[in-house]
């Protein structure tokens, strides 16, 4: 199955600090997830996906992005994991 793969941009809160982050997006029926991070693992492609509100997805015309996620973002960091 191919998915058809968007970028994004999102507002990110991290070490206290607030921060645009660009994303890759994708879209699974009505859900929406913002692809954290991926892996090629011989044929198959292993990604870190955050499951994201698609109601607070605005799409926008930018060269850099698709669309802007208008909730906040809480990205992963390796200490939590």
């Amino acid at each position: 199955m191919r998915v058809k793969l968007y970028k994004m941009r999102g507002l990110s809160h991290q070490e206290g600090k607030n921060r645009l982050v660009d994303l890759d997006l994708e879209f699974d029926g009505k859900r929406a997830f913002a692809i954290w991070d991926s892996i090629c693992l011989g044929n198959y492609k292993l990604k870190a996906r955050l499951e994201i509100n698609p109601r607070l997805l605005k799409k926008i015309s930018d060269e850099c992005c698709d669309f802007f996620y208008r909730g906040k973002l809480i990205l992963p960091t390796p200490q939590n994991n």
